[in-house]
């Protein structure tokens, strides 16, 4: 079953149990609910008559008026009531409005709140009618909804996040299950994988299908397997490694069997698995489930499956963010505090809530905001609370990891250490976050780097040796060793940062004129780079995205994306064809935010010029048969020049020299800010945002700009936020819980 399939069913457990409660209603009590329908209905087209057919006259008639409309779309010709028409069309005109792609740049751009009074009456007609907005989860990087509407002061448009149940990560999952196979952990398989559309893995949440429901059964029956394994010696029955020796009597034909033992086990392994008694509904099935296997199948194999499908409720498998109690005046209700303790384990680690987080929900600090901000700052404070998510963001944020994963020839650099680099920007994230000050303008500026921060010092001792050894052979065999040069471990990681040798202080403060940021950190340029050159294109694309708040289309699969085979030309001359028309509209996004970086080669080594062929030098490159001898190689000026055309922040625009310039000039800017907000907000919310998180958003923030860039507030303020707190269920689902409650007050007079 779905996660969508699991929603629907609980939709319609609640239109099921409030309909059959609402049957009683007298006529008075329908014929009120039918005038104030029509009431509603009136106030809708009288403001669409006040407000959205002015926007039309004044914004969007030339070329969307009644005259040859562009697309056949004639606005002023939608029907307004929704109750009778397709809402698709109109939900098309508020994805064009929220997205700023329409009216297009080159008209005059209507005012924020004429702009959100449209967009306001669509989705309240919308509600009115029963419709639903298409909601586009497919983009990875987001970006949809227009980032000035996002962060208008005026921006007042309502929460608009719907209850979800989502399956757990698979870190929850590998940690879940670690526990309980210590020993035989490579046994359990994986059953959830990331879909890759998005950008960060927890967004798209895996499908619950046959395969991953048969990896599910086979792992908890392995855990299970082993939990009650043993072994007899001299007709005594003995735990091998992973039993638990609690569970031994139940498998033990010589000991009793009876219900009382049955409730033991059942209850035992709900407090292991699920850490938790099983309430009476759950003791009973499970009985009725133990008996019937046991009958059937015999004791052992009866108890293990038994046992095995505590793995498989749904609390095991599934992350519920669904809410609880009656509906507010807005539509929406808040998490229990057992969801928010829930939610908040999972959005710092990877483990279920402690024993100390449940307690809080039980007292009632989770029921403030206040009370969740109190409780986020002592999950960042506990030094002992291990937290993989904050850098799992920045990891998954700046896309450095995938340096792992870039295949290199290494004749050219012997040694090169991917995973190594990787490591050094953790540390250096980490040593950011530590210090907790202006954290964005440190990640985009800083000269300070680890170099192999974990083994620095062993491997100094292996040069050292390495070195000795070398200079040996070549004092008792001179002429063997004249030309070559000692084969030093580690090297390829110090000259990755231009070092001559492994700094004795980490972090080490590399040249300014060379290094800002994490973009300028070796693993970031390799992540972002191909077997045997640079990226500019895709390194241009994760900038315009995850810095300047852009959408670049995906490539059109009629293009064939190659650059021309051209040795004797620059990377930046090879880029010349994508300026074409068909070419340009896309590239002219990526190209110069993605050249500064040239100042480096694939390697991540910083460079003033690089080499291409040399045409004549190798044409003439024979020896006295004519026989070719090889290519020839020259080395020319690199040219770092790039610059910022169609941002949101003006202030950019402008040419850069370099990239250390292009880095410093990306850290000034308070838009670069607030897009990073963004997607601190998409990572731990586990969604894209929609205009309805604006107030989230903008608090977010304030709050981090308040704490001198503190990382930490930033967290506090978006896990106590209300796009975190609240879901909004659907106009049907609302109607059901909240206006059938009242009628049924009125009714019953109570």
């Amino acid at each position: 079953m779905t996660n969508r399939a699991m929603l629907l069913v609980c939709v319609l457990v609640w239109a099921l149990a409030d309909v059959a409660t609402t049957r009683g209603q007298d006529e008075e009590a329908l014929a009120r609910l039918s005038a104030e329908k029509a009431a509603a209905l009136e106030s809708s087209q009288d403001r669409y008559q006040r407000v959205v057919i002015p926007f039309f006259a004044r914004h969007c008639d030339g070329c969307h008026g009644p005259k040859d409309p562009d697309g056949e779309l004639h606005l002023r010709g939608l029907n307004p009531n929704l109750e009778t028409t397709s809402a698709a069309r109109w939900a098309m005109v508020n994805e064009k409005l929220e997205t700023g792609e329409m009216p297009p740049e080159e008209k005059s751009r209507p005012a924020a709140d004429e702009v959100l009074a449209v967009i306001g009456w669509i989705k309240a007609e919308m509600k009115r009618s029963g419709k639903h907005l298409a909601r586009r989860e497919a983009y990875a990087n987001g970006n949809l909804v227009s980032h000035h509407l996002l962060f208008d002061p005026k921006q007042d448009a309502p929460l608009d996040v719907p209850p979800r149940i989502r399956t757990i990560s698979p870190e929850i999952y590998a940690d879940f299950t670690g526990d309980l196979s210590k020993g035989f952990e490579n046994l359990v398989g994986q059953p959830f994988s990331p879909s890759g559309k998005s950008t960060f893995k927890d967004m798209q949440p895996a499908r619950v299908d046959e395969p991953v429901t048969a990896q599910l059964i086979r792992n908890a029956l392995v855990i299970v397997g082993r939990q009650t394994a043993f072994r007899i010696e001299q007709g005594e029955m003995k735990p091998i490694p992973g039993t638990r020796k609690e569970f031994l009597p139940f498998v033990d034909e010589k000991q009793p069997f009876d219900e009382e033992q049955m409730e033991k086990a059942i209850q035992l392994q709900f407090a292991r698995v699920l850490q938790r008694e099983p309430d009476a509904e759950e003791l009973s099935r499970f009985m009725t489930l133990m008996k019937k296997n046991v009958e059937q199948a015999g004791r052992q194999i009866g108890l293990r499956y038994t046992l095995a499908a505590v793995f498989l409720l749904p609390e095991a498998i599934f992350r519920y963010e669904l809410g609880g109690g009656s509906v507010d005046g807005q539509g929406r209700v808040r998490l229990t505090p057992v969801e928010i303790a829930s939610a908040l384990s999972f959005a710092l680690t990877d483990e279920r809530p402690p024993s100390w987080l449940l307690a809080e929900a039980e007292s009632g600090t989770l029921n403030t905001q206040q009370g969740v901000a109190d409780v986020v700052r002592k999950m960042l404070d506990a030094p002992k609370l291990n937290r993989p998510r904050i850098l799992r963001f920045f990891r998954e944020y700046f896309e450095y990891e995938k340096a792992t994963e870039v295949f290199k020839d290494t004749t050219e650099m012997k040694g090169h250490d991917p995973r190594a680099l990787v490591e050094d920007t953790d540390r250096l994230i980490e040593y950011i976050l530590e210090q907790d000050k202006q954290v964005l303008r440190e990640l985009l500026t800083t000269n300070k780097a680890f170099v192999f921060h974990r083994g620095a010092e062993d491997l100094k001792k292996k040069r050292a040796e390495a070195l000795a050894k070398f200079e040996r052979e070549k004092k008792k065999n001179p002429e063997k060793y004249k030309d070559k040069q000692p084969n030093l471990p580690g090297r390829a990681i110090y000259e990755s940062y231009n070092l001559d040798d492994f700094p004795n202080e980490q972090p080490v403060n590399l040249p300014r004129n060379e290094r800002a940021g994490i973009l300028t950190q070796p693993a970031w340029l390799v992540a972002w780079s191909t077997a045997d050159d640079n990226h500019a294109i895709l390194r241009g694309k994760w900038v315009r995205e995850r810095l300047l708040g852009g959408v670049v289309p995906d490539i059109p699969i009629t293009v064939d994306a190659q650059l021309p085979e051209a040795p004797e030309k620059t990377l930046r001359q090879r880029m010349a064809v994508t300026r074409e028309a068909y070419c340009w509209q896309c590239h002219q996004l990526m190209n110069r935010v993605g050249l500064p970086f040239e100042m480096y080669d694939h390697f991540g080594r910083f460079r003033r010029t690089e080499p291409v062929l040399d045409i004549e030098a190798t044409a003439t490159n024979v020896d006295e048969k004519g026989r070719h001898q090889g290519d020839v190689m020259k080395r020319v000026s690199v040219d770092a020049g790039g610059g910022f055309e169609f941002t949101l922040d003006p202030k950019l625009t402008g040419d850069v020299d370099d990239a250390i310039e292009f880095m410093h000039k990306l850290a000034e800017s308070e838009v670069v800010e607030q897009v990073f907000v963004r997607h601190a907000f998409r990572y731990w919310m586990g969604r894209n945002e929609t205009l309805g998180d604006a107030k989230s958003l903008q608090e977010a923030h304030r709050a981090y700009r308040a704490g001198d860039g503190s990382m930490k507030e930033l967290i506090v303020a978006l896990l106590s936020s209300e796009s975190f707190l609240y879901r909004v269920r659907p106009p049907d689902q609302q109607a059901i819980r909240s206006d059938g409650n009242n009628r049924r007050k009125a009714l019953t007079g109570g």
